[in-house]
């Protein structure tokens, strides 16, 4: 049995971090994403970046994570931006009903 890749790749800088969640985010890997969420709305940043466009792979677990997210960065008076992912991590957005309720957005160009 194999196990799935995860990562979490962080980039912090003025008052800002990014968070990209790389892989499947599912109920083995949401906790980092949690932790790491928790941590960075502790550091009182003003905008806290989760950058979605390396996922392969979400969950309900991933969906609660990003719903955790939102409420910590709320609490923190943290700015939050959800980076836009691929298609299938756009539909599990869309079934769930979850997608208008986060501050999602497309990627700036690069």
């Amino acid at each position: 049995m194999t196990v799935p890749s995860f990562e979490l790749r962080v980039v912090r800088g003025d008052g800002r971090m990014q968070i990209a969640p790389c892989g499947e985010l599912d109920i083995v890997t949401a906790p980092q994403l949690e932790e790491a969420v928790s941590e960075a709305t502790a550091q009182q940043i003003s905008e806290l970046v989760l950058d979605l466009r390396e996922l392969t792979f979400m969950d309900s677990t991933g969906l609660r994570a990003l719903a955790h997210a939102n409420v910590k960065a709320e609490q923190a008076g943290t700015a939050l931006s959800i980076w836009r992912g691929p298609r299938q991590i756009e539909r599990v957005l869309e079934i769930s009903g979850l997608g208008p309720l986060l501050p999602l957005t497309d990627a700036p160009a690069d």
